[in-house]
């Protein structure tokens, strides 16, 4: 994994080992008042006194790849960056950048903030890092508590928090610049999506999309034909397919994870036969046995590697999927559920955000799949989790539209996309060139520029893929539903949507009465062999009685056999554990 952290100030040390653990083998460079650790450099990245290096490996715009030395003189200006370069870059991008000596340390992260730096401040010393957990161990921070109460309910962070008091993350389209002690929040992009004008009709908008998904795609396979299309039964995946013109879907090549028997694969099948690409199917089900104790080494990584605040069940059978392929150059398809709006079934058309609304929005849907089971926790912490996460997901509706289905889209993008598709975006980021072509910044503008009612029930979407391939629009996606259907306004392409979204929020509602939320890929047999790993070695498990946050008759009863924990609640408490041992 790609790792920097950068100290500035007088009182700066030289760097501990327990802060460089979390670094990987990093190259260490005393700095004047301070020192910079990095590893696994890019050839082309200048490193040395003064340096410009990518914290990802991909920095490009929509036309084309963007070098380390470009970078260089873009980041060098600092505070008064241009901002529309940077704003133009895809996510993932971060970088940092330094004149040299005597020159302040230049760190970025990209105008979504899906790639994630973070940031301390102390008294005389400040910090940037791409670990949460090295500032941590630097600053001496002890846990944040409503962090985790929200991470308790929710699986990820809302707003600019980490499970550590003081240290933060980097807002979305900013800077952190580090100088003499101190480090500078620069935004460099403003957050807000808006554009001039009325809004705009499904119509105009999915053909400006459909012109900007073309340009990507054809720039980026001109630049990389070597890459590999993620593809899945999905809307989003599709997009990618259709979007790539069809003398060049001929032999590419096609990946899909999946287990005997799944959706996905099958779904890429028919495609790849529709299009001459070459697939390559990664059967998970197919990989060594694991044991017990590799699962919990797996798992513990995988929470450092995401600094406690995603699933490390999620991530680890990943993790140990990845290692068997080829990180090169992949297309993934992230990005498109502000065009479709599924959060909006339920919701009032034209409602004002309140109070109400947003807890109606975390109780029924964000805490529907990754809340941990309260019997889990210590009383008087499972008492307050509601209050305080509550109190901070209310917070991160601030400066959004007043309109309740607006502030939703902004909701789900900056804080669902930023903050947990963001963490596991940043791992893979660090591994491979992975780019989300749909992060474009004008394609996210022209989706918010839609009014909600009209982008209800996949009509944006659906339109989108009929325009860039209407024979793909031809082809059922994974859910069922045509989406050629779903690009025509009328009552029967409503129905088939509100049918599938309806069955959706059915099963919501069952999750949320039984307490029992849905597991990822291979995360339901990950939380079993770790639960089997802490039976055999208890002592694993005391750290977290130290915290005070679980219940001690509970875990009692769980080293026991006497009660088998839920994935999402096996999640938690290997995020705490990681943190709490760190």
């Amino acid at each position: 994994m790609r790792s920097f952290l950068a100290v500035s100030g007088a009182s700066a040390a030289a760097p501990p080992p327990a802060v460089l653990a979390h670094l990987g083998a990093p190259l260490v460079r005393a700095t004047d008042g301070g020192w910079v650790a990095m590893s696994d450099p890019d050839p082309d990245d200048r490193v040395g006194d003064g340096f410009t290096v990518r914290l990802g490996r991909t920095a490009r715009t929509r036309a084309g790849d963007v070098s380390t030395a470009a970078l260089g003189e873009l980041l060098r200006d600092g505070a008064e960056v241009d901002g529309a370069p940077l704003a133009a870059l895809v996510p993932p991008f971060a970088a940092a950048h330094r004149d040299g000596p005597a020159a302040p340390i230049v760190t970025a992260t990209d105008w979504l903030g899906f790639q994630q730096l973070f940031w301390w401040q102390g008294a005389g010393v400040a910090a940037v890092s791409t670990s949460a957990l090295a500032l941590a161990e630097l600053a001496g921070a002890g846990l944040d508590r409503p962090a985790l109460a929200v991470q308790s309910l929710v699986g990820w962070q809302v707003g600019l928090r980490t499970l550590f008091d003081g240290v933060g993350k980097v807002p979305a389209g900013c800077l952190a610049i580090l100088d003499d002690g101190r480090v500078t929040l620069h935004r460099y992009v403003e957050e807000s999506l808006a554009l001039d004008g009325p809004p705009l009709s499904v119509e105009a908008a999915a053909a400006e999309q459909a012109e900007l998904m073309v340009e990507f795609h054809r720039a980026y396979l001109r630049d990389h034909p070597d890459a590999v299309l993620q593809l899945t039964g999905g809307q989003d995946t599709r997009v990618l397919l259709a979007a790539i013109p069809a003398e060049l879907r001929a032999g590419l090549a096609a990946l899909t994870l999946d287990v005997h028997g799944g959706t996905d694969s099958r779904f890429a099948h028919r495609l790849a036969a529709m299009t001459g690409m070459k697939l390559h199917v990664h059967w998970l089900d197919e990989s060594p046995a694991v044991t017990p104790a590799e699962a919990y080494e797996l798992a513990v990584r995988a929470a450092r590697a995401l600094d406690g605040m995603a699933s490390p069940l999620a991530l680890a059978p990943l993790l140990r999927a990845e290692s068997q392929l080829d990180q090169g150059h992949r297309l993934s398809g992230l990005g498109g559920e502000t065009c479709r709006g599924f959060y909006y079934f339920g919701q009032p058309a034209n409602a004002v955000t309140g109070p109400k609304l947003i807890e109606k929005l975390a109780t029924w849907r964000l805490y529907a799949n990754e809340a941990v089971e309260t019997a889990a926790l210590a009383p008087d912490f499972a008492a307050s989790a509601r209050a305080d996460a509550l109190d901070l997901i209310t917070a991160s509706f601030e400066g959004y539209p007043s309109q309740w289905l607006p502030a939703t889209d902004h909701f789900y993008l900056y804080q669902r996309m930023q903050r947990w598709s963001g963490a596991h975006g940043s791992v893979a980021a660090a591994s491979r060139h992975f780019v989300n072509p749909m992060f474009d910044r004008r394609f996210i503008q022209l989706a918010h520029a839609v009014r909600p009612e009209d982008k209800r029930h996949g009509l944006l979407t659906g339109r989108l893929i009929t325009l860039l391939d209407p024979a793909l629009a031809a082809v059922p996606l994974d859910s069922g539903l045509l989406p050629n259907r779903l690009g025509r306004p009328g009552l029967a392409a409503r129905t088939a949507a509100y049918r599938v979204t309806a069955r959706k929020a059915a099963r919501k509602i069952r999750q949320r009465l039984r307490g029992q939320g849905r597991p990822q890929l291979g995360a339901a047999e990950m939380a079993a062999l770790v639960v089997a790993h802490w039976r055999a070695e208890p002592d694993l498990t005391a750290p977290l009685r130290a915290t005070g946050l679980i219940h001690g008759t509970w875990l009692d009863d769980m080293l026991a056999g006497r009660a088998t924990p839920a994935p999402a609640t096996v999640a938690f408490l290997t995020n705490l554990l990681a943190v709490a041992t760190r």
